[in-house]
């Protein structure tokens, strides 16, 4: 493999030449220069990105972090941020935290190391000290919806009270359902709890029983389907479910068929998160979509022009096959 040494021993000039040329700093005379670039060209030398970075004391990656791989939300919002982020000349750095602090310290290190400058955020496990230490680096810190941080100016949010609330109004009033429960994921995460609030407001202005129902899971298809599984197997009057994101929800639709009740006729369903799973169920998941697929390219476009992004994304039903209206 072509190293930079063969490109110097083949132009006849120091590495610190070669290296001057490659990252367009002045000093070589416009001779030296279109030897050095013959000579790349000739041994299709490739200069590597991290060497690159390390030279310049920059990068084009842009880092991830994010709470697991399980959910699919987290998986398509990775998605469109890549697409999004190579579209502009970058390059997703992922960093898969599991919502580990051990994780998140190495992953921190290494965004230094690698002389990252913009971080994006998406898990709970990220703290303020660990902000602060991004930002004593002179590194961008751009937060998305899932973590306990407050970083104005460069945060993007998501209504998910406003979500929930109108996922339950809709079973209430479009589709007639009185008795509905409501799946959350841990009760110790600010999403869930907004979504809770929700659905308990809705459920106590729209509803004659005022009936609160709630089911703690852990975003999880396993907890969605556990979950509905043992409650809808014992006499119930449950009409609706409302979930906290769509993987329990895809759980809850795998528990019915498994006990034989007919969606939407015995009990409707709807989810939140509109993850591209969600349109193949069977039935089709009714849901609430809270991912603008002009994220990706709103953060990227503010990081190219160096610019703050404070955004509130609004989310929506999209009505599919698990729910009815009457």
């Amino acid at each position: 493999m072509v190293n930079i040494k063969d490109v110097a021993k083949f132009a006849n000039v120091s590495t610190a030449t070669v290296s001057r040329i490659i990252n367009e700093r002045p000093g070589a005379n416009i001779e030296t220069e279109k030897r050095v670039k013959e000579a790349i060209k000739k041994l299709n030398y490739r200069p590597s990105n991290v060497a690159r970075s390390l030279s310049n004391k920059s990068s084009n990656l842009i880092a991830f972090i994010v709470p697991n791989l399980n959910n699919p939300y987290f998986t398509d919002l990775i998605n469109l941020l890549d697409k999004s982020a190579d579209n502009h000349g970058y390059k997703l750095y992922l960093c898969n935290s599991n919502d580990n602090t051990k994780n998140i310290s190495y992953f921190l290190k290494s965004i230094v190391d690698n002389y990252i400058k913009t971080v994006i955020i998406n898990s709970l496990a990220v703290t303020d000290d660990d902000i602060d230490y991004l930002k004593k680096h002179d590194i961008t810190v751009i937060t998305i919806d899932r973590t306990n941080l407050v970083n104005y100016p460069n945060a993007v949010s998501v209504d998910h009270y406003r979500g929930s609330y109108m996922a339950t109004k809709y079973l209430v009033e479009k589709c007639k359902c009185q008795n509905i429960i409501f799946i959350s994921g841990s009760m110790k995460e600010q999403s869930s709890i907004s979504r809770f609030k929700g659905y308990k407001q809705a459920m106590e202005e729209f509803t004659n029983n005022k009936s609160i129902r709630l089911l703690e899971g852990d975003f999880t298809y396993s907890s969605g389907y556990e979950l509905s599984k043992k409650e809808l197997g014992q006499p119930n009057n449950i009409q609706g479910i409302v979930c906290a994101n769509d993987a329990m929800a895809i759980g809850v639709i795998r528990a019915c068929f498994e006990l034989n009740i007919e969606i939407p006729h015995d009990v409707q369903i709807i989810g939140y998160d509109n993850c591209s799973l969600s349109q193949f169920t069977s039935p089709a998941l009714t849901t609430v979509n809270q991912l603008d697929i002009k994220l990706g390219d709103m953060i990227m476009d503010a990081i190219d022009k160096g610019k703050d992004i404070n955004s509130d994304l609004i989310p929506e039903i999209i009505k599919r096959e698990t729910t009815k209206e009457k």
